[in-house]
């Protein structure tokens, strides 16, 4: 009884703080957690490199964009890191490996906010189409000395969002998101670049007088 009273408190707490969002134009910041595939497979000079695995990696970047309930349109810029851990030259794991592989995205997202599960908090989802530029560093020093290989390709890019908003004040909100982001085959890496992100954001909106 006490636990349920509590959390009926809670959520009227909340819903005391909380306000609709304007419509109009806003702006957002947003990083978070970067989980990046296998996607290198190249032959160059001689040898083949793949099996690529990296560390857990981060990204962060810019919104802005245009919200007229239920639809939202953005323009996105993202940029992802995570350093290599391994990779094989001739299906051989190499030592002393370092390298990364990073992205730059430019985005143009559409989404769907939905009706507000409780108070103040709505999911939404959404799509997203651009262009990207993605580059992989691959570094080992073997029995035969240090070997370096730089790889980097423009290729057309597409994501897809899952996630919640909390709009706790009428011109501010924050989000949580899950984005799976994707390109085309990267020409001087030999596989498509992918990306499992998981972001925390915080949107201002610029219009105060414009209400849902």
């Amino acid at each position: 009884m006490r636990i349920a009273f509590f959390s009926a408190a809670l959520i009227a707490s909340s819903a005391s703080f909380a306000a609709t969002p304007v419509q109009g134009w806003y702006a957002s910041v947003f990083g978070g957690y970067s989980y990046l595939p296998e996607n290198v497979d190249l032959f160059r000079y001689g040898v083949n490199r793949n099996n690529s695995a990296y560390d857990s990696g981060y990204h962060a970047g810019v919104r802005v964009g245009f919200q007229s309930n239920p639809l939202r349109y953005e323009a996105e810029y993202t940029y992802i890191n995570a350093n290599l851990k391994k990779f094989t030259i001739d299906n051989v794991y190499q030592l002393g490996v370092n390298g990364s592989n990073t992205a730059n995205l430019g985005m143009a997202n559409v989404y769907y906010d939905f009706p507000d599960m409780v108070p103040a908090i709505s999911p939404f989802l959404g799509i997203g189409l651009g262009y990207g530029w993605v580059q992989g560093v691959l570094n080992s020093q073997g029995p035969n000395g240090l070997t370096r290989y730089t790889g980097e390709s423009s290729v057309f890019a597409y994501q897809a969002t899952g996630g919640f908003t909390y709009n706790f004040r009428e011109n501010f909100a924050v989000n949580i998101a899950y984005r799976y982001v994707g390109t085309d085959r990267v020409g001087e890496l030999g596989k498509f670049f992918q990306g499992h992100l998981g972001s925390v954001g915080v949107v201002y909106r610029f219009n105060q007088a414009s209400y849902k």
